[in-house]
């Protein structure tokens, strides 16, 4: 190699290391009290980085409670309540069958629920996935049809024990409309 080839990398080597030394040195007009508050508030934001990513240390008592009207019948409630670590799913699966005048039809009531408490609120944001396939009811029977199925998935935010309409939703067949109400407890 020649000696001005040796000489521009040995130049670029420093150059290069130049900027990476000059970060590593704590400014000159930073006392050491305000380079500890820096460091200080630093790790806090890594800790509560650290939170948000693996949840708290805390339960979501997630409760959903299905309220299934047709006509002017007394209408059918359903509750659903899990119990879930902050940041985790939930799942229930129910299924059964029952009779029908042309045989028989199986039931479902499917709740997923995944609860994230926001930072220093008393809420949560809640995914949900609700699948409800009802009995058929007197008039859908008597048409030789079948009770239409609810599908759902959206995510909501909820306070602290506070209930919401989360869904209401209509049959596309008969006059029954299905109301799906959800409610949290945060329980510390």
């Amino acid at each position: 190699m020649s000696r001005t080839f040796k000489f521009f990398v040995v130049m670029m080597m420093m150059l290069a290391a130049g900027p990476a030394a000059a970060q590593t040195r704590p400014p000159a007009d930073k006392t050491a009290e305000q380079l500890k508050t820096e460091l200080a508030a630093l790790q806090a934001k890594l800790a509560e980085t650290k939170t948000l990513a693996d949840g708290q240390a805390v339960n979501v008592r997630v409760e959903l409670t299905i309220t299934d009207q047709r006509g002017d019948a007394t209408p059918v409630t359903k509750t659903v309540s899990m119990t879930v670590a902050d940041r985790y799913n939930g799942r229930i699966r129910t299924q059964g069958d029952v009779r029908t005048p042309t045989g028989s039809r199986t039931v479902i009531l499917n709740v997923d629920a995944q609860p994230s408490i926001l930072p220093r609120e008393a809420r949560a944001r809640v995914m949900l996935t609700i699948e409800y396939r009802p009995a058929a009811g007197a008039e859908v029977e008597s048409e030789g049809s079948n009770t239409p199925n609810i599908n759902e998935s959206f995510a909501v935010i909820l306070d602290d024990g506070k209930p919401m309409l989360v869904s209401q939703s209509a049959d596309p067949v008969t006059n029954r409309k299905v109301k799906i109400e959800a409610k949290i407890t945060l329980l510390k």
